[in-house]
């Protein structure tokens, strides 16, 4: 395979034929249509071409995610303290329990790339860690500093000026589909990390389920293009880990609320955050998200269903340096 062949960003294997066609952003903010294409390696699907630079960074919009909304009303903030309690809340406690759980660390320096608000970080700070927020967005890490004191650093990985083995966990909560080049943020992550220590990535993966069903009930993470650059398989994500000197000891669920939410914004993409929360229309925003959230506790069952079929669109992965 040549330099300039497009291969795959997981595995480095030549992509083959496309696996997702004509997809179009599902926020609008990309004019254009992508195709994934599917590596003949390890199956994974990537973008091709790859967006620019310049497209990724203008893809994102200014609300990306629901907790950057401004909660100015008294509705919006009953809104948001119910959509916190119900659903994110119990997703962030399950992602510590899994962690404690398998790593069997208490304490310790943490590292959450990409943790934005700090949401999800702040569960890990109440369970006895050390945290650190990175994101490439300094008005989410305001949100980290302000309301939960978490120290933060904005920029990429990369390019951070962080001494070699200074953390004992490195987490990446639905990170490595947006990046056009993990394999260098993983080893960046390697660099950093103890030896010992623990890497840990939830990504929606491509699974045997997925010819089938993924269309239907995972449109939300295709039509995350170009914000998502790639959906790897197990075997790509375990390929990688590897190739960046970690070696994967687990992959597991993630919380089942959180594939019910994926399918309902799939059905139902006007209840995704950047959508209803930059509406100027404070009934529509109500509606779309109760709607949304509505829908999410309804595809419960069938989220279950699919576990059984072992079956999920998230997966978390542990590995070790």
């Amino acid at each position: 395979m040549s330099a300039n062949e497009p291969h795959c960003i997981y595995c480095h294997g030549p992509l083959g034929e496309p696996i997702f066609r004509d997809v179009r952003d599902r926020l609008k903010v990309s004019p254009r249509t992508w195709t994934f294409r599917r590596c003949r390696v390890c199956d994974s699907a990537v973008l091709d071409p790859m967006p620019s630079m310049e497209e990724l960074i203008k893809a994102y919009p200014e609300i990306y995610a629901f907790d950057q909304a401004p909660q100015t009303r008294g509705l919006h903030r009953v809104l948001y303290w119910l959509e916190l309690s119900l659903f994110y809340h119990r997703i962030y406690q399950h992602s510590v329990r899994q962690v404690l759980q398998i790593t069997g660390l208490r304490q310790g320096r943490l590292l959450d790339v990409g943790g934005g608000s700090g949401h999800r970080t702040r569960f890990f700070q109440k369970a006895g860690f050390e945290c650190t927020v990175l994101d490439v967005d300094e008005r989410p890490l305001q949100i980290a500093r302000e309301h939960f004191g978490l120290r933060t650093i904005c920029g990429v990985l990369e390019q951070a000026d962080l001494p070699p083995e200074s953390f004992d966990i490195i987490t990446f909560y639905a990170v490595i589909e947006h990046l056009p080049d993990p394999r260098s943020t993983l080893q960046a992550a390697h660099r950093i990390l103890r030896t010992g220590g623990w890497l840990v990535a939830l990504v929606p993966v491509l699974t045997g389920w997925e010819n089938r069903w993924f269309r239907f009930l995972g449109m939300h993470q295709i039509q995350e293009a170009p914000r998502h650059v790639g959906l790897p398989t197990l075997k790509g994500m375990a390929a990688m880990l590897s190739a960046c000197g970690f070696d994967l000891q687990a992959h597991l669920y993630d919380h089942v609320l959180d594939d019910a939410g994926i399918m309902a914004l799939s059905l139902l993409p006007q209840s995704a955050s950047p959508i209803a929360c930059s509406s100027t229309h404070l009934l529509f925003r109500g509606l779309y998200r109760m709607a949304g959230g509505a829908l999410t506790l309804l595809l419960l069952p069938i989220a279950w269903t699919m576990r059984r079929f072992h079956y999920s669109i998230n997966f978390v992965f542990f590995a070790k340096k």
